[in-house]
């Protein structure tokens, strides 16, 4: 027991870094004219999470089952963006730099359901400077219904060589 806790202690950690990268690497500003390397223009100092075990919707935070992995993105989208309904099966943290992301959730339709004919249940939006833990193993699609662009990062914690995204067939 003592080796599996010290090596999620250890993923964690890995994890913790590699999202501290992400956010602080990351130049929001809008034009070169902008640009500065003065990272305090952009981010305030202070916790973007603590102590979160669960997601917005109230699932607990799981760990990879396999051999674990760390997946970083940083996600530009334009005003009127709308994904395909798409599930993870794994959590992410995600921080919204820039604009609003609305995700619709069907938590109803089966994970083995891959039609693209889902049903909203619930609507989450979140907002510039908030961080979240990301829901997985739950039908959804993510929208930027802003008239700026949606800057977000995402660090998703996955089973080594495991897809982070399924998407639902095309119509």
């Amino acid at each position: 027991m003592v080796k599996i806790n010290t090596m999620k202690n250890t993923i964690i950690t890995i994890f913790t870094i590699l999202l501290i990268a992400t956010i602080t690497s990351c130049n929001c500003a809008n034009d070169a004219s902008q640009t500065t390397n003065d990272i305090s223009t952009i981010f305030k100092n202070g916790d973007l999470m603590t102590n979160i075990s669960t997601d917005p919707n109230g699932n607990a935070l799981l760990y990879p089952n396999g051999d674990a992995s760390i997946t970083s993105q940083v996600k530009v989208w334009a005003p009127d963006f709308n994904s395909p309904w798409h599930y993870h099966p794994y959590q992410c943290v995600a921080h919204i730099i820039q604009g609003e992301l609305t995700v619709n959730f069907d938590t109803i339709a089966s994970l083995d359901d891959k039609s693209p004919n889902k049903s909203t249940s619930i609507t989450k939006t979140f907002r510039a400077g908030e961080a979240f833990i990301g829901t997985a193993n739950t039908w959804h699609y993510s929208q930027n219904l802003g008239s700026e662009d949606l800057i977000f990062t995402t660090s998703w914690l996955a089973e080594k060589d495991a897809p982070i995204t399924v998407l639902a067939d095309k119509e």
